[in-house]
């Protein structure tokens, strides 16, 4: 997976998060082809960033030799190379022409264009059906991560929390169960927020609100009390039974699909293979 730094050809950046910045970038390759690539890189002076970027690769390199069949990596975004023998140290990725599916949502709330965004949700349940073959959980499925390929496919990205789980099915968040740590908190299931414990029924209940992202055209997810809850509220407010409520518009069968996956008891949710089939 090693690439030849000066392969890499550099253009402007196009995105910046907490630990690094992503630039889009042209790699030039032995055969003469040149792929557009989505440089993921991360501040040198920060050994948590070198982590968690460290750990994305090996998560990235993971998936992409984890079956055979490529045809089944189609709704994650590709994995094109690493160069990791010279500073900047860069993730080179498949690059999304469209952008990442919350500002595509928030762009089109004027239009009528729902409909068109549903299949995206397909997609990402494709994905979380992969993900759960090779046993891993992803732990950030959200809106925010799905990138939109020139085609019109979607692509879950950003592996920067996901875990592997292949001694068990379950992950557990041992660090400090029930506090925040930068997670996404609005989008984790009960048994995550408050034991700390990761499965593909985490990520499912994670993909119900991505659901509810797209019936809502890119709102933010609002539970009752404060717009940005800290971990401990928001348990109370999920043990007493309270789930984000029926968008505007949005069909009972689909938000049918979305409290299921809400369920307090993980083995109630669907499974990645029913959600391809309801969404």
């Amino acid at each position: 997976w090693e690439k030849d730094p000066r392969m890499l050809d550099l253009a402007e950046m196009i995105g910046q998060g907490k630990f690094g910045h992503v630039l889009r970038g042209q790699l030039s390759n032995p055969d003469g082809s040149v792929l557009q690539v989505a440089a993921k890189t991360v501040h040198q002076n920060d050994a948590q960033a070198h982590r968690a970027f460290s750990h994305e690769m090996a998560i990235m390199i993971t998936i992409q030799e984890g079956l055979e069949n490529p045809v089944r990596c189609s709704n994650i975004v590709r994995l094109h190379g690493i160069i990791t023998q010279s500073e900047p140290k860069y993730i080179l990725l498949e690059y999304a022409e469209r952008g990442d599916l919350l500002s595509a949502l928030r762009q089109s709330r004027n239009g009528d264009a729902r409909q068109n965004f549903w299949r995206l949700g397909v997609d990402v349940a494709r994905a979380l059906l992969y993900l759960q073959e090779l046993k891993l959980v992803h732990r950030d499925v959200a809106a925010r991560n799905v990138l939109i390929s020139a085609d019109g496919v979607g692509k879950l990205a950003d592996f920067g929390l996901s875990r592997d789980i292949y001694t068990d099915s379950v992950y557990m968040h041992r660090d400090n169960p029930g506090q925040s740590n930068h997670l996404p908190l609005k989008w984790m299931a009960l048994e995550s927020l408050r034991d700390g414990e990761f499965t593909h029924k985490s990520d499912v209940w994670s993909y119900g609100v991505l659901l509810w992202e797209i019936a809502t055209m890119g709102n933010e997810p609002v539970y009752p009390g404060p717009l940005r809850p800290d971990c401990h509220h928001l348990i109370n407010v999920l043990e007493e039974g309270h789930r984000l409520q029926l968008p505007r518009g949005c069909s009972m069968n689909m938000y049918r699909l979305m409290v299921r996956c809400w369920s307090a008891d993980h083995d109630r949710r669907p499974e990645p293979q029913d959600l391809i089939k309801s969404v």
